[in-house]
């Protein structure tokens, strides 16, 4: 006496393609069966390249507006531009933002003169 009996593992629900193939096992024709069980697989097949399909162009259009919102934070961001020249008497730095249009400037002298600056050095041995 043979018994045949199949069972599924874990939670949830079944999927249609389980549910499909149990149904075609238990048809009596073996046409029928096997046509079925064929065509079942195909659509399987085809069914899980649609779903990867549509899940990677959900990736890119949420890849896509996470790299827009970086750039959009980017523009917001204050950029920081510093010059002049360090050590050179009267020496001073200008900063400027790109939300202010006009640049902050500081004339005074921040350094010593740099003929100090030699006398350290040759009191150091340097």
């Amino acid at each position: 006496m043979k018994f045949e009996f199949e069972k599924q593992f874990g939670k949830g629900t079944d999927p249609w393609y389980a549910k499909a193939e149990r149904w075609a096992n238990k048809q009596p024709n073996w046409f029928v069966k096997n046509f079925s069980l064929g065509f079942i697989a195909y659509l399987k097949k085809w069914w899980f390249n649609v779903k990867v399909h549509n899940t990677m162009q959900d990736v890119d259009y949420q890849t896509q507006q996470i790299l827009e919102q970086w750039e959009d934070e980017q523009r917001r961001k204050p950029k920081i531009v510093e010059t002049g020249t360090f050590g050179e008497r009267g020496w001073s730095i200008s900063l400027s933002e790109n939300t202010i249009e006009r640049g902050a400037t500081f004339p005074s002298t921040i350094m010593d003169d740099a003929s100090t600056l030699r006398k350290v050095e040759e009191d150091e041995g340097d």
